[in-house]
């Protein structure tokens, strides 16, 4: 016979199902500790089955911790368990394990110990969620910012800049509502400068127009790109007659970075 008040404390503790925590008790002969070790056994053994399960809805956080700024997008099947306060909580406790790290560009670089204490993090948790979680990316940088989440969980960007704060915040906006890919018209990849010039010149091949001509037209048609694709060219959303770069002043944004679905 389970305890009911040892039931309830497991419950509490673990936010597994009820009925895991029962079969867990029944199988630990009502002790706690080992109770909770064996939901984490079923937890590991859950989250191997279900690894090659496709992970299609996600959330993301970034936060601040002093002069840290990090940031996670973590994956999981489906908008419901997306949703649930506990994979929001799960979420931040992995963020907790990476503002550990002084830097980290990418999750990808993240080390094997580190990341074995994510997984673990993942495995105590699966049989709670019911689903296959993954960390898709992450990052930890250390410079001065301002962090905007959009409400749900779906769209945050972090401004990394020096001076003025509320300048930083509208910026922080703009790079969540107009998803810029490039900073400034310095850092545009030539791979991008060489794809839109070939799809231009391709567009006005039958145009007869004389060289030099069609060299101009196709550098107003990069600049009207770059209006698009550069974060510092963009039409400020906050004042649309001007361009972000305007609206500075004497504030310097030195990166950006987007998390998003």
């Amino acid at each position: 016979m389970v305890d009911m008040a040892v039931l309830k404390e497991l419950r509490a503790i673990t936010l597994a199902p009820l009925k895991d925590c029962k079969s867990a008790l029944e199988e630990a002969d009502g002790d706690l500790a080992k109770a909770q070790e064996v939901l984490r056994e079923k937890g590991a053994l859950k989250a191997a089955k279900k690894a090659d399960r496709a992970t299609n809805e996600w959330i993301v956080i970034i936060k601040q911790f002093g002069d840290k700024t990090v940031g996670l997008k973590l994956a999981c099947e489906t908008d419901f368990a997306a949703k649930n306060d506990v994979f929001k909580w799960i979420a931040n406790q992995i963020v907790e394990k990476l503002s550990s790290l002084d830097g980290l560009a990418s999750y990808a670089d993240v080390s094997d110990e580190l990341n074995e204490e994510v997984t673990k993090i993942l495995q105590d948790n699966a049989v709670t969620i019911g689903e296959n979680m993954q960390v898709i990316d992450g990052f930890v940088k250390t410079w001065t910012s301002y962090v905007y989440t959009h409400p749900g969980d779906k769209v945050a960007s972090a401004i990394f800049y020096t001076w003025d704060e509320e300048k930083a915040k509208a910026v922080a906006l703009q790079v969540a509502a107009m998803q810029p890919q490039f900073l400034t018209t310095d850092e545009v990849s030539q791979e991008t400068k060489d794809k839109l010039t070939a799809q231009f010149t391709e567009e006005m091949k039958d145009s007869n127009k004389p060289a030099d001509i069609m060299e101009k037209i196709i550098a107003g048609k990069l600049q009207k790109e770059w209006s698009d694709l550069v974060l510092l060219e963009q039409t400020s959303i906050v004042d649309d007659s001007k361009r972000v770069k305007d609206m500075l002043w004497d504030t310097v944004v030195h990166e950006y970075v987007r998390l998003s679905i």
